[in-house]
C-alpha cells in the first residue's frame, strides 16, 4: 500500500504545510494532496511552494473544483506544475462540497455531468487537441487549444467522491480514485462501486489506483490521539457527509443535528462537546498498533493507497515520523 499525506488548514500556515511535506518526503511517502475548500487558503499556492522544496514526492490537489473554477484554468495549472515539479503532478478532480457552492449562489444541478465534461476537457487540453467541445455544461469553440506543448500528454487523473454515481464513475474513467472514508468502514462499499464503475468501462479494476481519503490521529495511546482537532473534524464535516458513509457504522444525519445545531449557534468549540465516541470512528486514531490495525483492514477492502489527512496527532510533526518509522515500514514489509 502506498501512503499520501493530505495537508489542509487545520494545520496553519502555508508554510507549516510545506514544512510538513517535506518531513513526509523524508519520512517517504509517496504522494502529498493539499486540499481545495473554498474561503481557505489556495491550494494552488501551496503545491508550487512545496514543489520548490521537495524533489520526489508526487503532488495532487484533493480536490479541483470545476463549478468553482473553469477546466481550461484547471488544465493551465496542471501543465505549468508538472512543468514545474519535473512531471510529479497528478490531478485531483470532482464536484463536491455542493452546500459551499449555495453560499456562492453557483448552481448545480449536475455534479456528475459537471466533472465527467471538466475531465474530458482537460485531457484533451493535455494532449495537445483543439477542445472544441459541445456538452451540457461547457460549450467551447475552435479557439480552446493551449498555446505551450505540456511536459506531458497525459496527466494521471484521480476522481473523488463518495455518492454511489460517483464512485463508479471514478472506476470507469479515473486513473485513480479517491473515495472519502469518513468513516473507514465505508471502504468495502466504496471500492465494490468503484470496481463496478470500472468493469463496465471494460477496464480491470485493479488499474484503478484506489486513494481513500482518510483522517488520522496517531500517538501513544488512544485516549491522547482523541485530541479536540479531531473533535473538531468530526463536528465540523459530519453534518456534510453521505448518509451511506455514515451508515457504515451505525450513524444517520439526525445524529448530527444537535451538533450542527451547536455549531451555527455557539461555534465550532462548543460543538465538539457533543461529539462522542460513536462519531469519533469517522477517523482513525489511537496507537500505531491501532492504527496499523485499521490499515490492514482498508488494504484489505482493495484500498491502494491511504491519504493520511488531519489532525495527524497532538504533535504533527512527531505523528510523521512515527508514520515513517512504524507505519510505511509495516505495509512495505508486508508487500
Amino acid at each position: 500500500m502506498k501512503f499520501g499525506i493530505r495537508l489542509a488548514d487545520w494545520f496553519g500556515t502555508t508554510q507549516n504545510m510545506v514544512e510538513l511535506a517535506v518531513l513526509a518526503e523524508r519520512n517517504r511517502f509517496d504522494f502529498c494532496w493539499v486540499s481545495h475548500d473554498v474561503f481557505m487558503r489556495s491550494s494552488f499556492v501551496t503545491l508550487a511552494s512545496i514543489a520548490d522544496h521537495t524533489s520526489k514526492i508526487i503532488l495532487g490537489n484533493t480536490i479541483l473544483n470545476p463549478y468553482t473554477t473553469n477546466p481550461a484554468e484547471l488544465a493551465m495549472f496542471l501543465a505549468s506544475m508538472d512543468e514545474l515539479t519535473n512531471k510529479r503532478m497528478v490531478c485531483g478532480i470532482s464536484a463536491g462540497a455542493l452546500e459551499y457552492m449555495d453560499w456562492l449562489g453557483i448552481p448545480h444541478s449536475k455534479p456528475l455531468t459537471r466533472t465527467r465534461e471538466s475531465v474530458d476537457l482537460i485531457r484533451s487540453l493535455l494532449s495537445g487537441k483543439v477542445a472544441n467541445y459541445r456538452g451540457e455544461e461547457f460549450n467551447w469553440n475552435e479557439q480552446c487549444y493551449m498555446r505551450f506543448t505540456p511536459p506531458r500528454s497525459s496527466i494521471p487523473v484521480y476522481i473523488g467522491g463518495q455518492g454511489d454515481k460517483m464512485l463508479e464513475y471514478s472506476g470507469s474513467a479515473g486513473d485513480g480514485a479517491l473515495p472519502l472514508l469518513y468513516p473507514p468502514d465505508f471502504a468495502e462499499y466504496a471500492v465494490k462501486k468503484i470496481s463496478a464503475g470500472a468493469r463496465k468501462a471494460g477496464k480491470d479494476p485493479s488499474s484503478v489506483d484506489i486513494a481513500g481519503c482518510v483522517w488520522m490521529s496517531i500517538a501513544k495511546d488512544r485516549e491522547t490521539a482523541a485530541i479536540d482537532p479531531l473533535k473538531e473534524l468530526v463536528a465540523y464535516f459530519g453534518p456534510l457527509l453521505g448518509a451511506k458513509g455514515l451508515g457504515a457504522v451505525g450513524l444517520s444525519l439526525e445524529d448530527f443535528e444537535p451538533v450542527h445545531s451547536r455549531f451555527k449557534s455557539s461555534g465550532l468549540k462548543s460543538a465538539i462537546q457533543l461529539v462522542n465516541e460513536k462519531m469519533l470512528r469517522l477517523a482513525i486514531y489511537g496507537s500505531p498498533e491501532d492504527c496499523i490495525k485499521s490499515l490492514e483492514k482498508l488494504e484489505s477492502a482493495g484500498v491502494n493507497q491511504v491519504l493520511i489527512g488531519s489532525p495527524l496527532g497532538p504533535n504533527p510533526k512527531e505523528s510523521i515520523n512515527i508514520i515513517g518509522k512504524e507505519i510505511i515500514p509495516h505495509f512495505a514489509s508486508d508487500s
